[in-house]
């Protein structure tokens, strides 16, 4: 039964290893080329005292790259270009960018969203949507980049997030061009007559971002990924970094919903590797070691920007995988506001 084992962890460590690789070997078409004109970002945020700090952030750094931008937020705030929601067509984020789509959007204008505490460190997004939208691609994603919040350790255990960008997701988006492990909230790139036929009738849900991809993964749309590099803030305490992993397992039960075998069998592979690395001591090292040991080089970079212990961040790694499974047992149904004071 273990030899059994053994032989199945390395076809699996195999299988994922072929998949890092390929996608980290997928490259970024040559930059250069004319911007597109017709675009508008939209930061969408509640606006209270919680996330006023990095939305202050990212407004600045908006204005510094001379980008044009609305702010779609649930309560007035002291900057210009503000869209209040109507409290009766609030509720989630979800629902406020319904809002927003059902009365502002376009079908010839590209849209960009951003989290509050999100924005992109240039403008090269803006020559990819001109390159891929002449090309038939109708959304796009960036690479997501941590940086500190208060919590040191979520900030290094975030790096993952940026791994995961440059291998899963550059495989999906790049080579695939659909979004099969979805796609992420931050630099939602999104052309304006595809946001208005697909959006308003998704139906409420914590992880919109997933579901929105799942319905262009259903009808054959094209994506890509830009070069983009996307600045996210870490949750300021584990427990925020533990309520905002298990509100993403969510897209778990989203993938089921759509039949999206894929998606759900690389969390099931990841969970497998991680069982099965240690029969290494056994046998000698498999391919399951070699997938874990990058991981764990991926937290040790992690430990390094972040300036923590690597055996804390190691341990504290199994957070990850804490949070998926109390998402997927106890399916999460309201939107946690995370402190990003």
């Amino acid at each position: 039964m273990i030899e059994l084992a053994y032989v199945v962890s390395n076809v699996l460590g195999g299988l994922y290893l072929a998949i890092l690789l390929i996608g980290l070997g997928q490259r970024a078409r040559p930059g250069g080329g004319p911007e597109v004109e017709n675009y508008l970002v939209v930061v969408v945020t509640v606006g209270d005292w919680r996330v006023l700090p990095a939305l202050r952030e990212t407004v600045g750094r908006l204005e510094e790259l001379g980008l044009r931008y609305v702010v779609v937020s649930s309560r007035p705030l002291p900057f210009s270009n503000v869209l209040v929601v109507p409290r009766e067509e609030d509720g989630s984020k979800y629902r406020a960018i319904r809002w927003f789509v059902k009365n502002y959007a376009r079908g010839d204008v590209w849209y960009i969203f951003l989290d509050d505490d999100s924005y992109p460190l240039d403008r090269q997004f803006l020559r990819d949507i001109a390159y891929y939208g002449a090309r038939g691609y109708v959304a796009g994603n960036g690479v997501l980049v941590p940086r500190p919040g208060k919590s040191r350790l979520a900030y290094a255990l975030d790096w993952v997030r940026h791994f995961d960008d440059l291998t899963r997701q550059r495989l999906a988006l790049r080579l695939l061009k659909r979004p099969i492990f979805g796609l992420h909230g931050e630099l939602l790139i999104v052309r304006g007559d595809v946001l208005r036929e697909i959006w308003p009738s998704m139906g409420d849900t914590v992880t919109e971002d997933f579901r929105f991809a799942m319905e262009l993964l259903r009808r054959g749309y094209k994506v890509f990924q830009t070069s983009t590099r996307v600045s996210v803030k870490s949750p300021n305490s584990l427990r925020d970094f533990l309520r905002q992993r298990a509100r993403w397992a969510n897209s778990l039960h989203e993938a089921l919903r759509y039949g999206n075998a894929a998606a759900v069998a690389a969390v099931a592979l990841s969970a497998a590797l991680w069982a099965t690395a240690p029969l290494w001591v056994l046998y000698g090292p498999n391919l399951a070691a070699v997938v874990t040991g990058i991981y764990a080089g991926v937290y040790v970079y992690g430990s390094l920007k972040a300036r923590r212990y690597i055996v804390d961040v190691w341990l504290a790694s199994l957070l990850e995988l804490i949070g998926l499974l109390a998402g997927a047992v106890r399916r999460t149904r309201h939107f946690y506001v995370i402190d990003k004071t």
